[in-house]
């Protein structure tokens, strides 16, 4: 029998290539490419993973190994996904093992919940008569659990633990007495009944299934487009643009079902767990049981149910933030990418990858069509579809008939001269006084995201630029203000560069300040706030939602997390404090972010019925937040696009980030130097604009000290060159690794 040959990725190593093992005749069944195998290495056994089987090799066969076996209880890559990873790898910069551990965010199996299982040990036919008698004798507890397990043939321990406030002392005596039985059982608790619970959802029977909504014209002609498309086996990527409130979810909503219908799966991406509770329900509503969430609170056990119930085909709709998109979904049709715009789809860990990007590739590898959906698309995104790469569906009306909201800018440089130093302006505190008599919602949205500092002037609202480039520079703790993209650094000024006013200061409320505020000047008004801080613990940021949907609040104050894609039909007023903290953020996409935060958040009121938006601001004239009050998303695109080429930033020019990083601070500066030098020194590099090397912001993290370049170019191949050739650089420098990062 002919010899059969794997490559194999070792796992935790610092050894980043594939070494060639003979698949013994035993495993040869069992082995696919994606498998777990255990090798000796070395003198070692170790773990890798199998990228490759082939039936031939050009190394010596005596000096080969043998594949020693596959561990119990690890998981296999899926082979769609072992290609994503080979993609990353290449893509990013970063190692096989790195990459593929990065599409694996669930490795191994997980040991089955044992619990408690509580069940009645009385007959049917006296059991009422029991529980008359235990309340005569004042044994509430004892008639609570027997009364909750009238309709149920067992209720888990923990349930009436928690929910019944039944203690276990008490249950023990009630088995003693026999009223119950205490029992074991294996339980797989699906995630979504928790949330489904706190909507007094018992389990997916008692959900009740949407009325057939009558799609207008605009959302029926997105439907039918994707139909036909998808009918003549083309799967396009498509942006789905549409104003706030227009009814995107409803649309892709009918395109899942269609999908559904043609026997694929679907994959629907959502920026922040915190839209998991409203996203959940309306699915649910629609696929029942046959959705699977997957997201970072959920428990090691909870994952692997999640993975286990889309590999055996248990779920049709996938839903949860980022690493959803490394479900091992099989037959996958549809992916869809809710609110594409935002910043939270990127990773900022290595591998430092956009989710978009990588939805791309699995749509090209999986043969599935890509749904980009957003009331503001990032510009290169709408860019793409105006060069016709992308198919563009249009939404330019709400959904329920209701109008925009009315939108204000106030100027806080007059509510100063006026002698109003509060941090709500006239205008906000009277609307807010307003809603509160009328038993309306008010949400209040500041932007604390990051953890840069910006320094502005109160009397004429300009913060502190580096004149070598068009962003805001950066304070640090030695009181030193540096621009993050040259290095230029300056003292922080005692007066204002622009006005010489002494109103100069590092801006620094945030919500928890905002949160002190708003109780001090409205007593009377239930406050709620929701933040990364008041929402850490599982579930906590769904059961807020819920509250504050339900009216058990007033004012909602809240990041950016309260502004996406929330639908409270009560809210009539939304306070934005800050419009231009996102403006001062050191990066060319301060206007994007800004412009998307304040369209966002002025779309969260009226939604059901009139509403309004005050847009509080130092720099009421900037483009973005006069398009962003007009919910003109033409308007901020035109003047963005120009900023873009004129400064050369994508999608005018694409442009590339290699960050050097090497615990030898002096051999560090010395590959980034060259590595620069051999660059510039390349004929068909020439055209290529490259800046630093220079510090970032964090210059040393974890002992390992750091060099940013960045290089422009339109011709994105020449990048990829580009990079290839810093791969071939760094084999001179031992201790030097890069991690790259593409527009």
């Amino acid at each position: 029998m002919k010899n059969l040959f794997a490559d194999i990725i070792i796992a935790n190593t610092n050894v980043d290539r594939p070494f060639t093992y003979i698949i013994p005749e035993k495993l040869r069944d069992s082995i696919i490419p994606g498998c777990p195998v255990l090798i000796e290495f070395g003198k070692i056994v170790k773990k890798g993973y199998v990228i490759d089987i082939r039936e031939s090799t050009n190394v010596d066969i005596s000096k080969l190994k043998s594949i020693l076996s596959i561990p119990e209880r690890e998981l296999s890559a899926d082979e769609n996904l072992l290609s994503l990873a080979i993609w990353i790898k290449h893509r990013y910069g970063v190692s096989f093992d790195k990459a593929i551990a990065t599409v694996m965010p669930v490795k191994s199996e997980a040991a089955e919940r044992v619990s408690n299982e509580i069940s009645l040990n009385i007959d049917a036919e006296c059991l009422d008569k029991k529980i008359e008698e235990l309340i005569k004798s004042r044994k509430t507890a004892w008639a609570r659990v027997l009364e909750e397990l009238k309709t149920k043939t067992s209720l888990p321990q923990s349930f009436i633990n928690k929910e019944l406030k039944v203690n276990s002392a008490t249950l023990k005596r009630m088995a003693e007495e026999g009223y119950i039985v205490i029992g074991s059982k294996k339980r797989k608790v699906n995630p979504l009944l928790p949330i489904l619970r706190s909507l007094g959802i018992e389990d997916f029977n008692d959900i009740i299934k949407p009325k057939e909504y009558t799609l207008n014209a605009e959302q029926e002609n997105a439907v039918n487009t994707f139909k036909y498309d998808f009918e003549n086996c083309s799967r396009n990527t498509y942006l789905l643009h549409g104003i706030t409130g227009s009814g995107k979810t409803l649309v892709f909503i009918n395109m899942i079902k269609y999908v559904i219908s043609k026997g694929y799966k679907a994959i629907v991406l959502i920026p922040e767990i915190s839209l998991t509770y409203q996203t959940v329900l309306r699915m649910a509503e629609h696929f029942g049981e046959r959705v699977a969430i997957i997201n970072s609170k959920l428990s090691k056990n909870e994952k692997f149910y999640q993975f286990e119930r889309i590999k055996n085909d248990d779920a049709d709709v996938i839903i949860g933030p980022r690493s959803a998109i490394f479900a091992p979904v099989k037959n996958l049709g549809l992916i869809v990418i809710d609110e594409e715009h935002d910043s939270a789809y990127k990773n900022e860990n290595v591998p430092t990858f956009n989710v978009r990007d990588v939805a791309q590739k699995l749509s090209e590898i999986t043969n599935a069509s890509l749904v980009l959906a957003s009331a503001t698309p990032t510009p290169e995104t709408y860019n793409r579809a105006m060069e016709k790469e992308i198919k563009l569906l249009e939404l330019k009306t709400r959904a329920k008939n209701t109008s925009l909201p009315k939108v204000s800018i106030v100027d806080m440089r007059d509510e100063l001269k006026r002698g109003n130093r509060s941090i709500f302006s006239d205008k906000l505190r009277t609307l807010i006084e307003d809603r509160l008599r009328k038993h309306e919602q008010i949400m209040l949205f500041m932007n604390r995201r990051g953890y840069s500092s910006f320094v502005s002037c109160r009397s004429c609202g300009e913060a502190i630029k580096c004149k070598h480039c068009d962003v805001t520079m950066t304070l640090h703790n030695n009181n030193r203000l540096v621009c993050h993209y040259c290095g230029y650094s300056i003292d922080l000024p005692k007066t204002c560069p622009s006005c010489n006013s002494k109103y100069i200061a590092n801006f620094g409320t945030g919500t928890q300040k905002l949160e002190a505020m708003t109780r001090a000047e409205f007593p009377n008004a239930k406050v709620l706030r929701m933040d990364t801080d008041s929402v850490s613990k599982k579930n906590s940021a769904n059961d807020m939602i819920r509250d504050f949907a339900k009216g058990d609040a007033d004012i909602l104050i809240g990041t950016q997390m309260i502004v996406k894609g929330h639908d409270f039909s009560n809210v009539t007023l939304v306070g934005i404090m800050a419009a231009d903290t996102s403006l001062y953020v050191s990066n060319y996409t301060s206007a994007q972010r800004t412009f998307e935060l304040l369209t966002q958040a002025a779309g969260r009121a009226g939604r059901a019925k009139d509403g309004e938006a005050v847009i509080q601001t130092y720099k009421p004239e900037n483009y973005a937040i006069v398009a962003a009050a007009a919910q003109d998303y033409k308007r901020y695109f035109d003047n963005e696009i120009a900023y873009r080429s004129l400064g050369g930033y994508p999608p005018a020019c694409h442009m590339l980030t290699v960050m050097f990083s090497s615990i030898k601070e002096e051999e560090l500066n010395k590959c980034a130097s060259e590595t620069v030098k051999i660059i510039k020194s390349e004929a068909t590099f020439k055209k290529s604009m490259i800046i630093g090397p220079t510090e970032p912001s964090v210059s040393k993290v974890k002992d390992y000290y750091r060099k940013l370049v960045y290089i422009k170019n339109a011709n994105y191949d020449i990048l990829l060159n580009i990079q290839k050739k810093i791969e071939e650089s760094l084999g001179n420098y031992r201790n030097v690794g890069a991690i790259y990062d593409f527009n």
